[in-house]
């Protein structure tokens, strides 16, 4: 199986690296344990253990709600059997780049609704920040208690050509996937144990109670067992079952914004009991959406008045509202500078090459070189469009927007990601892999894990 597997590598054309098998085509050191296993059980075997965890996934009711697919709210969740494996040194290095990129974008953070001296400074282009949706003029000055105001971030990551992992985005405003991760780690464990075990596979689990732990150190009143309430828009959201997982595995009350109050400043939840103070609010409601006095009006996912009770800090929202500014693309352009002048470092993890069209030099090689790049607008609700996939008239139309409002446009590469086995059809195919991992602050330690 996997000697079919390197063969297929060899005499495929492309560019892309290969996460098991090296260019010669030997099978990597971090793999040669997991390949002799999958040999030693064969396509038969491994068939039926996919079947396994695919079942496992079912009875537990582990779903994710794409919009628009006819199964809805009942489409279940796929996990391949085969992971993507990194070596211990890889991953040190990973980890050192990611931590140090979540420190970067914490300082980013409380600088922009702080003193905004990377603005005075130029080593931000305020237009960058000021055109962009995510930046809540409401929120300004509203820091959370201490230096951490970055609580959970993810990222995903790809491996380039030249081996090196690269970020393609940041996700700061709520992001979602760590109650699959534990899923995903607890099916994988009961259907191979042998497999976790013998390849010291690294334990999650102290992302959950360190983030636990950090809610119990911020927690505005110093309450010891603060009430914390998981916000989210309900069950016709994609990802509901996370919430719902999270939520009863974590000891949080899962509640959306009809469950919860304003009054006399602080946050309250309706329960048959009564109001119940509620200290703590982790948010799976895109933050626009979490009060319609302030922001979207219409909303009917959020809290009336919650900007209320943040103002009087009688409440404590993670992740803070207005984070989604982190998410602006073009922000990648400029973070290798930001990093060398604020910690004299270079950046250890390189984000996929930006150009920011709202410079000059740059928006003319994004236009010279569109069929190559991929056009995003720095906010999330702009579509990515490959520049060599649409029609001329569409190309055009597209070019007649960068140059009317070039500061809301950036153009990247166009990454090859490296492959990585995956088990489709009964058999074992290379495809393309992206990776999403996930930090989360220490408020003891005051750093990132």
């Amino acid at each position: 199986m996997i000697a079919s597997y390197i063969n297929d590598i060899k005499t495929r054309t492309s560019r892309y690296l290969d996460e098991l098998a090296t260019k010669d085509g030997q099978i990597s050191p971090q793999w040669q344990k997991l390949a002799q296993y999958y040999d030693d059980e064969g396509p038969d075997k491994l068939a039926q253990d996919h079947s396994e965890v695919s079942r496992q996934l079912r009875e537990n009711g582990v779903t994710y709600n794409i919009y628009g697919d006819p199964d809805g709210m009942n489409r279940p969740w796929l996990l391949d059997p085969i992971p993507m494996v990194f070596s211990s040194e890889d991953w040190d290095q990973i980890e050192s780049g990611l931590r140090q990129r979540a420190r970067l974008l914490n300082y980013i953070l409380k600088d922009i609704y702080g003193d905004r001296r990377l603005i005075k400074e130029g080593l931000i282009p305020f237009e960058l920040i000021y055109n962009h949706q995510g930046f809540l003029r409401q929120v300004d000055n509203l820091m959370l208690e201490g230096d951490l105001q970055l609580i959970q971030y993810s990222t995903d990551l790809a491996r380039g050509p030249n081996g090196q992992m690269w970020v393609l985005h940041d996700r700061t405003d709520a992001p979602s996937g760590a109650g699959y991760t534990l899923e995903n780690r607890a099916a994988m464990t009961r259907v191979f144990p042998d497999l976790i075990r013998e390849n010291e596979v690294r334990k999650i689990t102290s992302y959950y109670q360190t983030l636990k732990d950090t809610l119990i150190n911020l927690s505005a009143k110093s309450n010891e067992n603060p009430r914390t309430v998981l916000l989210s828009p309900g069950p016709m959201n994609d990802t509901y079952f996370e919430h719902a997982y999270l939520s009863s595995i974590m000891g949080f009350t899962l509640a959306m914004g009809h469950d919860l109050m304003v009054s006399d400043g602080y946050v309250w939840l309706k329960t048959i009991k009564g109001l119940e103070k509620v200290d703590v609010i982790i948010r799976r409601v895109d933050d626009v959406y979490c009060d319609p006095l302030e922001f979207l009006n219409g909303s009917h996912l959020g809290v009336v008045g919650l900007m209320e009770a943040i103002r009087k800090r009688n409440v404590l929202v993670i992740n803070p509202l207005g984070v989604r500014i982190l998410e602006n693309p073009g922000l990648m352009a400029f973070l290798p500078k930001i990093c060398r002048h604020v910690f004299k470092e270079e950046l250890i993890l390189n984000s996929v090459a930006t150009w920011w069209c709202g410079q000059e030099k740059e928006m003319k090689y994004v236009l010279d070189n569109f069929d190559h790049l991929v056009i995003r607008g720095i906010y999330s609700d702009h579509n990515a469009v490959f520049g060599g996939s649409i029609s001329g008239q569409e190309k055009e139309e597209l070019k007649r927007k960068i140059k009317a409002n070039p500061y809301l446009f950036v153009g990247q590469e166009t990454v090859d990601f490296s492959t990585t086995p995956a088990w489709i059809d009964n058999q074992m195919v290379a495809r393309n892999a992206v990776f999403r991992s996930y930090l989360v602050a220490n408020a003891e330690q005051n750093g990132y894990m």
